[in-house]
């Protein structure tokens, strides 16, 4: 995973077991988050959705974050806008939540050839590139403004 703080939103998030989001499910586990962030983009004119399968490794096999998909991972159009990732103890969940102002590889770049990197770059979006201007602190704000109102349901 690439993650430059210049243009990506980085959000973490913990779930105690026994909360009522908390799921046993590793994999239902994300559908809670991935819907309240879908929506948080949609408030923001992104039609998004979550989904919904399981984990598919993309082109470049599993190597880079972004050219896979996960449960609960926020999507628009197929191309995957929040990716989201897990870690597990006995107090709870920690989920952490990227998503990128325009996606790019980086140096993860390096570690394809041309063809797959093309792909990768296919399977991916940015908030900028669907129209929304807003700076990576904005777009954190926003995530965390959703998720905090869904605590409060």
């Amino acid at each position: 995973m690439w993650l430059d703080p210049e243009t990506s939103a980085w959000v973490d998030i913990f779930v105690p077991a026994g909360d009522p989001v908390w799921h046993a499910d590793v994999s239902k586990a994300f559908h809670w988050l991935g819907r309240t962030l879908a929506t948080a983009f949609a408030d923001a004119g992104v039609p998004a959705s979550v989904h919904p399968g399981p984990y598919e490794a993309g082109p470049s096999d599993g190597l880079v974050c972004f050219g896979s998909l996960g449960p609960g991972e926020v999507m628009v159009d197929g191309r995957k806008l929040v990716g989201i990732s897990q870690r597990r103890t006995r107090e709870g969940s920690r989920f952490q939540c990227i998503a990128y102002e325009r996606f790019e590889l980086g140096p993860l770049e390096t570690a394809l050839d041309s063809a797959t990197a093309a792909r990768v770059h296919n399977q991916a979006v940015g908030w900028d590139d669907l129209g929304i201007t807003a700076s990576p602190t904005q777009i954190a704000k926003q995530m965390v403004s959703f998720i905090a109102a869904h605590d409060a349901d």
